[in-house]
């Protein structure tokens, strides 16, 4: 990625490292990334970004690499100029999965989720939807009930508004 505004001479040792070791791992591992979604071949996609600590690097403990929230946020950036697919599915397994059972989960949950969602062996998902809003979060309805089990839930915002969150 071309570094306009020179940002690269600014960064730390470990900010440096971290973007040299993501842009290694796209150029070897997902230089024909087109390849793996016409082939169909998700795991790969979702596993092998984990095995390199690329999802939820920034927490500290249960198997994350702790790494800056400089170093995350080049880190995403460069998933994205590679493939914003990519990019997606780590956004998710750190923002919508990883990051709430860290903050908020029991001890029970912050013993085995993060670590396997975190190294990709397992994968979170998120999905929300209403009929008004199309794309824009900012008009959903806020009521809360809960709904299922304890490893899948669905949870009812508001009368249209239904979001889906699941570990497997």
């Amino acid at each position: 990625m071309v570094d306009f505004v020179k940002q690269e001479a600014s960064l730390s040792e470990e900010d440096r490292l971290v973007l040299e070791s993501v842009r290694k791992f796209e150029t070897g591992e997902f230089e024909y990334i087109d390849e793996h979604w016409i082939e169909g071949n998700f795991t790969d996609i979702i596993s092998e970004p984990g095995e390199m600590g690329f999802y939820a690097p920034n927490l500290d403990g249960h198997g994350s690499p702790n790494i800056s929230e400089t170093a995350h946020g080049l880190l995403m950036q460069d998933l994205e100029a590679c493939d914003s697919g990519l990019r997606l599915i780590a956004s998710v397994q750190d923002a919508f999965k990883t990051y709430p059972i860290y903050a908020f989960g029991s001890e029970g949950q912050k013993d085995r989720r993060p670590r396997k969602l975190g190294s990709g062996q397992a994968v979170g998902c998120f999905g929300l939807t209403e009929p008004e809003c199309g794309p824009n979060p900012t008009v959903l309805e806020t009521a809360y009930t809960s709904e299922g089990t304890h490893e899948i839930h669905t949870l009812i915002l508001g009368e249209d508004l239904t979001g889906i969150t699941a570990y497997q």
